[in-house]
């Protein structure tokens, strides 16, 4: 059974400013390849190839406009306790919500049952296998509070297909939907 979700493949100047925050000197974090970068709408989960397939052709039918994704602040999960991810902020704007919800929208005509809490949009930046507290990872958050990123144009998303293995999951667009201009 595939494993998928829906995202946003970030357009590479995003991704090239995300890389350039990387730093060697926080030795339990685990960052992202370029690859990896992308902002979820809607994490799906394990579903028969059949399922997988009408959620193709459903998303087909999203008609959001294209529009700015703004980029910019950085936080954790969870919020009050030891991080176990550190991200970057995405403003929540009209737009992106549009896009969220028209996901929503046909995902959910093809019985599929989205989270109950509230979307949070963010771009995961380091992941640790122990939860940190405090220290470097506190660290590096105030030094990248303020930081932001140029709105940048989005056209597209995409169903993406994720294997895990041993070296981190390895992500598959299975189907790319344009947004209108």
């Amino acid at each position: 059974m595939p494993r998928l979700f829906v995202a946003i493949d970030l357009p590479d100047p995003i991704k090239d400013q995300l890389l350039a925050l990387q730093r060697d000197d926080i030795s339990t974090a685990r960052w992202p390849k370029r690859e990896a970068l992308h902002l979820t709408l809607h994490f799906i989960g394990n579903i028969p190839e059949g399922v997988a397939r009408a959620y193709e052709r459903v998303l087909q039918e999203v008609d959001v406009p294209a529009f700015d994704l703004k980029v910019g602040g950085v936080g954790q999960f969870p919020i009050d306790q030891r991080a176990k991810v550190i991200w970057a902020g995405v403003d929540n704007t009209p737009a992106l919500r549009a896009l969220y919800e028209a996901v929503s929208e046909a995902l959910e005509d093809e019985g599929f049952n989205p989270e109950e809490r509230r979307y949070h949009p963010h771009i995961t930046l380091m992941r640790f296998n122990k939860p940190i507290r405090g220290g470097v990872g506190r660290t590096w958050i105030n030094e990248h509070i303020s930081w932001h990123l140029d709105p940048v144009k989005i056209t597209e998303f995409s169903l993406y297909e994720s294997e895990l293995g041993e070296s981190g999951a390895i992500y598959t667009k299975r189907q790319t939907y344009s947004l209108t201009e």
